[in-house]
């Protein structure tokens, strides 16, 4: 695993339990949405603990069922000041890539509603 790889893996972890404070995105330890917004994504089925990370080197994949929303993880781990120093999220339509240096992170994950203002630049 790259350097920067390994640094955007641990982001995940160390975001778990994020928020952010003017209420934008929150990451609610994969399973709930502590913001409370309306959606397909607060019924809890059990499809929503399937969870899968796979990759070598500097392109790694993960993708999950269920809360949170894509946007919601590309904003822990790119937003002022809680991000990934250097991060940098892109969204490409049916996923989002967070690139680090030579590292990519793809996303894949569901989308929140359209409404939502997650923090990160479409």
């Amino acid at each position: 695993m790259s350097d920067d790889a390994e640094r955007l893996l641990a982001g995940l972890t160390c975001r778990i339990a994020a928020q952010d404070a003017d209420g934008r995105w929150a990451i609610g330890n994969w399973f709930s949405d502590p913001l409370m917004r309306p959606g397909r994504l607060n019924a809890g089925g059990e499809d929503r603990y399937k969870k899968q990370l796979q990759g070598y080197g500097h392109r790694w994949t993960f993708q999950w069922n269920g809360f949170p929303y894509v946007e919601d993880v590309a904003a822990s781990l790119t937003a002022s000041p809680v991000g990934v120093s250097g991060a940098v999220a892109h969204d490409a339509v049916d996923h989002f890539e967070i690139r680090l240096g030579d590292a990519t992170l793809r996303l894949d994950g569901q989308r929140g509603l359209p409404q939502q203002e997650s923090g990160v630049t479409r």
